[in-house]
C-alpha cells in the first residue's frame, strides 16, 4: 500500500494576531505509510472524533504563559480528548479493531509508542480501551460518554451533594456539559433552572425537562434567580455575571461547583465552592459512569444533542463557534463520513 495523506489540525496563530478565531488554525497534510510506519512496540490508532471544548480558548496563548493546561505550540497539532480504533498493535493488550478514548493529536493517524511494556501514556493520562455494548456512535465517546459527560456527572455525585427537591442552577446549560447536568440532576428529583443564549437553546432545554430557562440575551439572570430561587446548587460554566447572580440568590449552605471570582456573599451564605477537575474523580467514579451512562444514553433516558462537523478541514470554524457561542450541543469533529452514523 503506497503512503496515503495523514491530515492534521495546526495551530497557526495567537487570536490577538488573526484577523479571526477562525484563521488560527489550519488543516495540512502529511503522509503515512500505514503498512511500514514504525511502531516501536506500540499502536497505529485511526482517530474518528475529536472534541471541541470552551477549555482550549485558555491553551491559546504564548507557550511561555502559565496556565492549568499546556499551551498550543505555534506550528504544531492540536490535541485534545479523541476516540479511535486500532489499526496495527505490536503491543500487548491491545488488539487489531479494539477503540481507544484519551488524549490524542488532532490527525487521522497516530503512532503511540509503548512507555513501560504496559500502557500508552499521553499528556493527559493513559489511552483507555472503550467498551460499547449498546453500539453507540463512537464519537458520543468524545461527549456525553467522555470528559463532558463526565464532567456532569463526577460534579453532581462528589461535589454538590444533591437532595431530591433541592433547586440547582445551570448556566451554559445548552452546552455539552449542561445539557447532562440538567437530564441528571431531574433523575436525582432536583428543581431545574437553566440559562443559555438562545430560542433554539431555551427549546432543546424544556425538552430535556428543565423547570424554568433563562435566556440570557432576553432578560436579567439575577431577577430570574430572585423570583425562581434562592438556588442550593450551582453548576457553573461560564463564571462572570452567571456566578455573581447564583451567589447573590444563594440558599444558605448552597454548594457550587466550578468556581469563579471570589465574592464577598460566599462568607454570607456559607456557600461551598469546589473547583471541578475532571481526571480528580476519574478512578473512584470511570468504572460506574461506564456501567450507567452507555444504558441511559441508548434507552433515551438521557438525550443528547451534537452539532458535528465533518472533517478537520473544519476545525477552526468549529473552535470560532464553539467560543462565539454559535455550536448547540457538544461540538465534535468527525474524521469521515463513515463516522456519522
Amino acid at each position: 500500500m503506497p503512503p496515503i495523506p495523514n491530515p492534521a489540525l495546526y495551530f497557526d496563530a495567537l487570536p490577538r494576531d488573526a484577523p479571526t478565531l477562525q484563521d488560527c488554525f489550519s488543516c495540512k497534510d502529511t503522509m503515512i505509510d500505514l503498512q511500514f510506519v514504525p511502531l516501536a512496540g506500540g499502536i497505529l490508532v485511526e482517530t474518528i472524533a475529536c472534541s471541541l471544548d470552551p477549555y482550549m480558548r485558555n491553551r491559546m496563548r504564548p507557550a511561555d504563559e502559565p496556565g492549568d493546561m499546556p499551551a498550543f505550540l505555534l506550528g504544531k497539532v492540536v490535541d485534545g480528548f479523541s476516540v479511535g480504533v486500532v489499526l496495527r498493535s505490536e503491543m500487548t493488550g491491545f488488539a487489531e479493531g479494539q477503540h481507544v478514548y484519551g488524549f490524542m493529536p488532532y490527525q487521522k493517524y497516530n503512532v503511540f509508542e509503548a512507555r513501560d511494556g504496559a500502557s500508552i501514556s499521553t499528556p493527559m493520562g493513559e489511552l483507555t480501551i472503550l467498551a460499547n455494548p449498546y453500539n453507540l456512535p463512537w464519537r458520543y465517546f468524545v461527549g456525553i460518554l467522555g470528559m463532558s459527560g463526565q464532567t456532569a456527572y463526577y460534579g453532581l455525585k462528589e461535589i454538590s451533594d444533591p437532595k431530591p427537591g433541592e433547586t440547582i442552577f445551570v448556566s451554559a446549560a445548552a452546552g455539552a456539559v449542561g445539557q447532562v447536568v440538567v437530564q441528571l440532576a431531574k433523575a436525582m428529583g432536583l428543581r431545574v433552572i437553566a440559562s443559555c443564549g438562545s430560542i433554539e437553546k431555551e427549546e432543546m432545554l424544556k425538552e430535556f425537562g428543565a423547570d424554568h430557562v433563562i435566556n440570557r440575551h432576553t432578560c436579567s439572570i439575577s431577577e430570574e434567580l430572585a423570583k425562581y430561587g434562592p438556588i442550593d446548587i450551582y453548576f457553573d460554566n461560564v463564571g462572570g455575571a452567571a456566578l455573581e447572580a447564583a451567589i447573590s440568590n444563594a440558599a444558605m449552605n448552597a454548594r457550587f461547583v466550578i468556581c469563579g471570582a471570589n465574592l464577598w456573599l460566599v462568607n454570607r451564605y456559607r456557600i461551598k465552592i469546589e473547583a471541578l477537575v475532571v481526571t480528580d474523580w476519574h478512578k473512584r467514579y470511570a468504572e460506574e459512569f461506564y456501567n450507567v451512562m452507555p444504558r441511559k444514553v441508548a434507552s433515551r433516558e438521557i438525550k443528547y444533542r451534537e452539532h458535528v462537523y465533518c472533517g478537520l478541514k473544519y476545525g477552526g470554524h468549529g473552535m470560532a463557534d464553539l467560543m462565539a457561542g454559535r455550536n448547540v450541543g457538544k461540538a465534535v469533529i468527525v474524521l469521515d463520513e463513515r463516522w456519522l452514523s
